[in-house]
């Protein structure tokens, strides 16, 4: 199992990738024993481990890169990931906006393919698009199977930030799980504007969420489960947007958040960590707390305490009953949301019309 100590890396990886016509298939990739090993531990021992990490990520890369999109629709720019050899693309809602929209997908390769936007849930976050006439050659990633997360897994973001470049593929980066939330994933994958709506990925190259927003710092990012755009996906596939006022969210994404990572530790949560600029910082909450109850309602699991903190809104005031170094707190505190759609792309609620490509 892993511990709840993150070691943040941060690290932009340059992976060998395969060349065009040589893509690897879209299989799930295998761990030696010796990664399975590496993986596991709560972080690397030595250069030796690093070494076997560094092959797991560019057997990643060789698979992800190949199937990580730009995703252009009217004026808006962002990232995708094809996941089916149908040209199925997932990204994120607020870089596609509504349904029946032109797009244009770019592949790491350089070539320019048309497609159509389908259905997106505007709350989660999550949209799809479908390329209209795929290629034999069409690269793929596959979705994760395993839809088990931990707090230390070690997972791999790409994204096209920027655009297509020349002399630059899809970036890399390789980072942790720092916490999970249900309808979100926290990691310290570096993202930047423009990487909206592109991949996270697992060690064995397997598509686990899709980027959703930026952090208030750049070791803290959030992504939409797999998990959590299953039940909606045969919505999204039949065009279906909804998902509350998609015209709200220029401002506010919706999302309340406390700003914490916590475990269940008997039958309390127990806080292990306290993000930069959210509101449990400011309401000074510390690492240890004891959360017990939540506006008088008990709660003695961090799954507990995720629903209920997202059944509210932004800028409601909720009361913490904690015990800190086994006294009763009682602290006030106001939620925010979860940080709005990454910079990079116009809004789809701007009120702009795009025109239609040929």
């Amino acid at each position: 199992m892993f511990e709840t100590r993150i070691i943040h890396v941060g690290l932009f990886c340059l992976a060998s990738l395969l060349p065009a016509g040589q893509l690897r298939a879209a299989e799930p990739l295998a761990f030696s024993p010796e990664v399975a090993g590496v993986l596991n531990e709560s972080y690397p021992r030595g250069v030796g481990d690093l070494r076997e990490i560094e092959k797991q990520v560019q057997l990643v890369a060789a698979q992800a890169v190949p199937a990580t999109v730009e995703v252009e629709v009217g004026r808006n720019i962002g990232s995708g990931v094809i996941v089916s050899k149908e040209g199925l693309v997932l990204t994120a809602a607020h870089v596609i906006g509504r349904a029946g929209r032109p797009a244009t997908l770019v592949l790491a390769d350089g070539r320019r393919l048309k497609g159509r936007t389908l259905g997106a849930h505007h709350l989660m976050d999550a949209g799809m698009v479908q390329i209209t006439d795929p290629p034999e050659d069409l690269p793929f990633a596959p979705l994760a199977q395993d839809e088990s997360m931990e707090v230390g897994q070690w997972v791999v973001a790409t994204g096209q930030p920027g655009g297509i470049l020349d002399d630059r593929s899809p970036p890399v980066r390789l980072g942790r799980v720092l916490a999970t939330g249900g309808q979100w994933i926290c990691t310290d994958c570096t993202l930047v504007g423009g990487d909206s709506g592109g991949p996270l990925f697992n060690m064995h190259g397997e598509v686990m969420a899709i980027h959703m927003s930026i952090g208030p710092e750049v070791v803290h990012n959030f992504h939409v489960p797999v998990t959590e755009i299953r039940p909606v996906w045969e919505k999204m596939l039949s065009g279906k947007v909804w998902g509350g006022d998609v015209a709200k969210q220029k401002t506010d994404s919706g999302r309340a958040v406390l700003g914490l990572a916590g475990r269940t530790v008997g039958d309390r949560c127990e806080v292990t960590q306290v993000f930069t600029g959210y509101p449990a910082q400011g309401a000074g909450i510390l690492p240890g707390d004891q959360i017990v109850a939540v506006d008088g309602q008990a709660i003695d699991s961090i799954i507990e305490l995720t629903k209920l903190v997202f059944s509210k809104s932004p800028g409601d005031t909720i009361r913490l009953e904690i015990f800190r170094n086994l006294r009763p707190l009682e602290i006030d505190v106001v939620l925010s949301a979860i940080r709005d759609p990454l910079p990079g792309s116009l809004d789809p609620a701007s009120g702009e019309e795009e025109q239609e490509q040929p």
